[in-house]
């Protein structure tokens, strides 16, 4: 067996749970630290007499994973961008008026 953890995602979205290699990190940021993790979706399987739910992290990594941190970096990259650029600007109005 290997240690791992659910990914629990939220802010409103709908998803298919993910298992996440490795012990919980925690991010200042993000609340869980996620690069270079390996990543599975979780299917669930239902015994229809008792009702009893049996989850397995079927072993293909979750590729929408990737394009989500890759997006994610993007917008923290154009965010970081924008105050910078507010900064700069902030400074030159500043330095104007005197």
């Amino acid at each position: 067996m290997t240690e791992g953890f659910v990914l629990d995602r939220t802010h409103g979205s709908v998803g298919v749970s993910s298992w996440v290699e490795g012990p919980v990190e925690r991010s200042v940021w993000t609340g869980v630290r996620l690069a270079g993790r390996t990543q599975s979706t979780i299917s669930t399987w239902r015994c229809g007499r008792c009702g009893f739910l049996e989850s397995y992290a079927n072993g293909d990594p979750d590729e929408s994973d990737s394009a989500k941190k890759r997006m994610t970096a993007a917008i923290v990259m154009v965010a970081t961008a924008i105050a910078v650029l507010l900064a700069l600007v902030s400074a030159l109005l500043v330095n104007r008026a005197h």
